[in-house]
């Protein structure tokens, strides 16, 4: 499942893209890939480890990490409360997790925690299913 945890906090999309840098270096490219290419091996194959271990941002999350106030400590509490995986939503403020369905309550209070404790609650959250659908026309 998927958890989700909003501060109240104002960030525009505009000026988070605006931070991006316009170029990446090949290795770190390659670097992502191969974590994306683990991401989806593991949803295929359903390999929880797999994919936790793969759901890495090098590239963007370094670069807006600052701009929401308590990112680290909000992913730090995720982690150490079994959530397989942590990162910024789009361009944030909203931080999400990949929890397994049993771990998802303990984790959404973590991170909820994290942020009220940083300042910036209060934190909304959300604990919603995965879309084992994927994308469709409607």
């Amino acid at each position: 499942v998927i958890v989700i945890a909003l501060p109240k906090a104002q960030l525009e999309s505009k000026e988070a893209r605006k931070i991006l840098r316009p170029d990446i270096s090949l290795k770190d490219f390659v670097r992502q890939s191969g974590y994306l290419a683990g991401f989806v091996a593991g949803c295929f194959q359903k390999d929880i480890k797999l994919i936790g271990d793969s759901f890495k941002d090098i590239l963007i999350e370094p670069q807006r990490a600052h701009l929401i106030a308590g990112f680290y400590e909000v992913k730090a509490a995720a982690l150490a409360s079994g959530a397989l995986a942590c990162t910024i939503s789009g361009a944030g403020p909203a931080v999400f997790a990949i929890a397994t369905k049993s771990l998802a309550p303990k984790v959404k209070r973590a991170m909820v925690t994290a942020f009220n404790t940083a300042g910036v609650g209060p934190t909304r959250a959300w604990i919603s299913p995965v879309n084992k659908k994927g994308s469709h026309l409607l």
